[in-house]
């Protein structure tokens, strides 16, 4: 796409012109809601359009295509403005003339039911690609399969908030289309004679799945004999009394098994206390609110990087080769920063709302079924949730 400052100028008229028409409409704090939304929105949809031409000419063996999709770039809020663009043309009540300096050619807006179109956004993109070739087709495109969706009510404001709609999005690339799964090659489980306490613990992580994180800490050295009454240091105290060496390194063992069980017991008491807001979450307001959707997203956050926290750390006692474990230390990485962004964004639209209800008293008041317990608890808990 094109890099000159006539493209921002042109953007930022277009915004200006459809901001005046359609912000006093929809609201301050929802149009801005809003254009965060599109943002992501619009870039979802024009890397998947991207990446499904990929596919498409993969099958017909087309090498040059595919380099040339793989190395184009994108710049610009062009996208966005299409998605008002449809907005604006369908809120109309008279028809849209998209050609310039035709106003002969214009057309109106059919209902179908509740869902309105018009064609007149698709006679713009082809216009804008005729005037300026080296724009972004796709991008406009789905700034336009945007538009109609919003307007069309997907997704709610609710979905498309941002601490909901961005968190929710970077989390789910990470998890599904990010390949990060260890073990990323097979891995063969040492045999029942390799009494080698590393090969041990990577062969509980691999038959033991989603429970074998737990499994392994209970299968530390020195985590405790049930049977016997003694730990694994206590055996290798009484089996290598005439090795220092031996009693030394057992004992280091023991105390970075211990150190991480304590980790572990915290993790877990940190992972309750955020689990015990989302339920309180779930009592004050409404289920389907951003509020409530943005503390599941933070607990499923700190869910899924907890468990890849200690993925990595059991292959790394397991001695596991480092180019194994590399994607799941990058995966486990991108978890932990969308944990902390989410974690931000969540304490700044939980301080809007909070400032906003303050300000809004008589109207909160008037919504007395969102606020089952009325709005003072529902401010002190939401100032409990912030810190």
């Amino acid at each position: 796409a094109h890099f000159e400052p006539l493209h921002i100028g042109f953007n930022m008229m277009s915004l200006h012109t459809l901001g005046k028409e359609l912000e006093g409409e929809y609201g301050s704090i929802n149009f801005f809601l809003y254009n965060v939304t599109l943002v992501v929105m619009t870039t979802i949809v024009m890397m998947g359009m991207v990446y499904g031409r990929i596919r498409w000419y993969q099958r017909q063996n087309n090498d040059s295509k595919i380099l040339q999709l793989r190395e184009t770039s994108s710049v610009g809020y062009s996208g966005v403005l299409f998605a008002w663009m449809v907005i604006s043309t369908l809120e109309r009540k008279q028809p849209t003339c998209p050609v310039p300096f035709f106003n002969d050619v214009c057309f109106s807006t059919y209902s179908f039911g509740q869902l309105k179109f018009n064609i007149a956004p698709v006679v713009s993109l082809f216009m804008a690609q005729f005037i300026m070739p080296r724009v972004s087709f796709m991008g406009h495109l789905a700034g336009i399969i945007c538009g109609f969706g919003l307007h069309w009510g997907w997704p709610p404001i609710e979905l498309g908030s941002a601490n909901v709609l961005i968190g929710g999005v970077f989390l789910l690339g990470n998890l599904f289309w990010r390949r990060g799964v260890v073990p990323v090659v097979p891995l063969t489980p040492p045999d029942d004679n390799d009494h080698d306490d590393d090969n041990q613990l990577l062969s509980l992580l691999l038959e033991s799945g989603q429970d074998g994180i737990d499994g392994i800490l209970m299968s530390m050295p020195g985590s405790g004999d049930v049977e016997n009454g003694n730990n694994a240091l206590d055996r290798d105290s009484t089996t290598s009394t005439s090795d220092p060496f031996a009693r030394g390194k057992a004992k280091k063992k023991e105390r970075e098994m211990e150190e991480m069980r304590r980790k572990h017991k915290t993790v877990e008491s940190i992972r309750n206390l955020i689990g015990l807001v989302t339920v309180l979450s779930f009592l004050f307001f409404d289920w389907m609110s951003s509020i409530v959707l943005s503390q599941c997203l933070l607990l499923a956050y700190f869910i899924f990087g907890t468990r890849s926290s200690f993925i990595v750390w059991a292959c790394t006692q397991a001695k596991v080769e480092n180019d194994m474990i590399t994607p799941e230390k990058q995966r486990c990485g991108m978890i932990w920063r969308g944990y902390v962004m989410s974690c931000v964004l969540a304490i700044v639209v939980d301080g809007m709302s909070v400032a906003g209800w303050i300000q809004l008293q008589t109207f909160i008041s008037s919504e007395k079924t969102k606020l089952l317990f009325g709005l003072v608890p529902s401010l002190v808990f939401m100032l409990l949730r912030i810190a």
